[in-house]
């Protein structure tokens, strides 16, 4: 294995998966194989929650633009926290697929190993509606998915 994917969205539940990539590229070899640390913005969900207050096109634009904004400084927290000894390369995508379609685009195009990411553990009618991003993830991946639980308590 030469190129992990870990996943975020910023919620403390997506912080798990840190931990197991630190664990797996160790056993890897720091030296041999990289991570990358994914995020994906739903631009079709974050205009579609402000189009019911009446806002312009042109504001939408700029809101996605500063959601963009605010998700490369959230990485570089994430890295200069989470992975300091470890070289990660970080990439936001905006994309007006859904989001597990998003990070299976990615991964079939850049030669990913592995993706690890967390799942949220919503059942019943949560996960009814909104549905497992992970799950589809998992069905649709050309290459093999770590799901790791949030940790307890969040």
């Amino acid at each position: 294995m030469k190129h992990v994917v870990v996943t975020t969205d910023f919620s403390p539940a997506a912080e798990a998966a840190f931990e197991y990539a630190k664990k797996e590229v160790q056993l890897l070899g720091k030296e041999q194989c990289r991570i990358t640390l994914l995020n994906v913005i739903d631009v079709i969900a974050s205009t579609d929650i402000n189009t019911e207050y009446g806002l312009e096109l042109a504001h939408k634009k700029g809101l996605i633009e500063e959601l963009y904004e605010q998700s490369i400084k959230k990485m570089k927290e994430i890295v200069n926290t989470h992975f300091t000894d470890f070289c990660v390369k970080t990439v936001v995508l905006k994309s007006e697929e859904p989001i597990y379609h998003a990070i299976v685009e990615f991964v079939e195009g850049n030669d990913v190993d592995l993706i690890i990411l967390s799942t949220h553990g919503r059942t019943g009618v949560k996960h009814l509606f909104l549905g497992s991003v992970a799950e589809r993830v998992i069905r649709q991946s050309p290459c093999p998915v770590l799901v790791v639980p949030a940790k307890k308590g969040i």
